[in-house]
């Protein structure tokens, strides 16, 4: 038993110097790729969607960091629906990235590099989804980012790429008409790719 409350404070103790906790907010650029239904693949148009959570950050050796991440993300964008009015495709995840850091510590800041491998689950969707059962999109989405950074005293600014190597679909209904079947059929290939720009504070 002394044992265990020895490691727990030791742990503990490390936590608090070398470990900081913080808050993250930033914007997502997002485009899908693999979506093609003839004429409909010009009609897809990305949107600016949104993050926002929270991160740990745990200082390693020889510059490395780890700093995993639990964030409340906004993806999709929208599409003509065989002609009819646009629908919004977005979906709204509970997101778990998990950054592997590498910089030089400057002193007054510190530059860095930056690998992300991420899962989430859809919680939420946008108003093109609304006559899509849950049962036809894949709520579990995965994937990997690449970026970088800089810290600037209790501020941290990144930017990474984000590729999902999942699909956002998997449909299989037949009640939406010629064409429009079509199109959400197509989501079974699209994949979210895009550019995320945060800032965060650590404490």
């Amino acid at each position: 038993m002394k044992k265990i409350a020895v490691l727990l404070s030791v742990f503990l103790l490390s936590t608090a110097v070398y470990g900081q906790f913080g808050i993250k907010a930033g914007l997502n650029f997002n485009s899908m790729k693999d979506f093609n239904v003839n004429e409909l693949q010009s009609s897809f148009e990305g949107k600016t969607g949104f993050h926002v959570g929270v991160l740990y950050k745990l200082n390693l050796p020889l510059g490395f960091a780890l700093q995993p991440e639990l964030m409340y993300t906004q993806k999709g964008g929208s599409i003509d629906l065989g002609g009819r009015e646009s629908g919004d495709i977005k979906m709204n995840y509970l997101q778990l990235p998990v950054n592997l850091q590498w910089g030089v510590d400057l002193v007054l800041f510190r530059p860095f590099i930056m690998v992300s491998p991420y899962i989430g689950y859809a919680i939420a969707k946008g108003d093109g989804f609304k006559d899509v059962e849950w049962s036809n999109l894949n709520k579990f989405e995965y994937g990997v980012g690449l970026g970088a950074g800089l810290d600037i005293w209790k501020f941290q600014v990144s930017g990474r790429y984000c590729w999902d190597l999942g699909t956002m679909s998997d449909f299989k209904g037949d009640n939406f008409g010629e064409g429009v079947e079509d199109a959400f059929k197509a989501l079974n290939n699209g994949k979210n790719r895009g550019f995320e720009l945060s800032i965060a504070f650590l404490f």
